[in-house]
């Protein structure tokens, strides 16, 4: 199996521990004379297999990140760089958000509210860094498609 296949069962199996999770919720009480939809010990058992598989891939996918080299870097170590772009992104994207809005004064004896950052220059580095996010995206991407999983 190749890792981005891997990857996706990994999604699809965290989808399933959420739906389960969700469905046990959902029967865990009922009403006197009637009977939960689905029996909460077989979603149990479900979720306990279900827990094992997709702590089993991850394993393997961890193994996998952390022998595979790309270039001078291991794979695994790349994924942490882009993902902590990613955030690294997202709050300067919520910093220029904030410091972007308008505030009106209606008369001089309100109080001037100013952007405490340059957002023109905050947004270079945004940009800069989301293309440094897609290019490590891309290596990552077929990186995955190319190596087998462990």
């Amino acid at each position: 199996m190749k890792l981005a296949e891997a990857l996706r069962e990994r999604k699809q199996l965290q989808i399933k521990m959420g739906t389960l999770r969700q469905k046990l919720i959902d029967n865990a009480i009922y009403q006197e004379g009637s009977k939960p939809v689905e029996a909460p010990a077989e979603l149990i058992k479900a979720l306990e297999s279900t827990r094992g598989e997709l702590a089993a891939l991850i394993k393997r996918i961890n193994a996998t990140n952390s022998s595979v080299k790309v270039g001078d870097f291991l794979l695994g170590d790349l994924v942490v760089d882009r993902d902590t772009r990613i955030m690294e992104v997202t709050a300067l994207n919520n910093l220029i958000d904030q410091a972007s809005q308008v505030s009106n004064r209606y008369s001089r004896s309100e109080i001037l509210v100013l952007p405490s950052i340059n957002v023109k220059e905050t947004q270079k580095k945004v940009d800069q860094l989301a293309k440094d996010i897609r290019e490590l995206d891309n290596l990552i991407q077929a990186t995955n498609w190319n190596t087998e999983l462990i």
